[in-house]
């Protein structure tokens, strides 16, 4: 009679330990029973699991080479916004220079002219509260090239 019962919930034993999801055949969890560890490896979900495993795995090598690209792109913006920046500074400073030079020479040829002179002196004073205005480099610019027009204007005015 148990040789019966045991013949006839056989196959629902071993049904018991075919139902295993590859999330259950992980190979480093020590608690699963025998029975468990056979059907994770003749129903192939160990195979599945490791499958699974490869996939996220070339997934997230995905992201990452993207991030890389990403923080590659941004890098050579930022190295090429300093560049620029570096770039107008350096066209600043020699605008300040031609003006000063110019204004020199234009101090000079004016001699003798006080209306003249008087421009001139206006056109340093400006040029130097723009040299110690604490405005932004573009209001500079500006600035900086409205006094070369007046500084050409009184060039051709002397016939410079």
């Amino acid at each position: 009679m148990k040789k019966k019962y045991l013949l006839l919930l056989s196959p629902f034993i071993f049904l018991v330990g075919c139902s295993t999801t590859p999330e259950q055949c992980d190979p480093t969890n020590t608690n699963i029973g025998i029975m468990d560890k056979i059907s994770c490896n003749y129903s192939g979900n160990y195979q599945a699991r490791i499958d699974q495993k490869k996939q996220i795995l070339e997934n997230e090598a995905r992201a990452n080479q993207q991030f890389k690209e990403i923080y590659a792109v941004i890098e050579k913006q930022k190295n090429d916004t300093s560049l620029s920046i570096k770039q107008k500074q350096a066209q600043q400073q020699k605008l300040k220079t031609d003006l000063t030079k110019l204004t020199n020479e234009v101090k000079q040829k004016a001699q003798g002219r006080d209306d003249l002179q008087a421009q001139v002196r206006d056109i340093e004073q400006q040029l130097k509260k723009v040299n110690n205005s604490n405005s932004s480099d573009l209001e500079k610019q500006v600035e900086l090239e409205k006094l070369n027009k007046k500084l050409q204007q009184l060039q051709k005015a002397l016939n410079i």
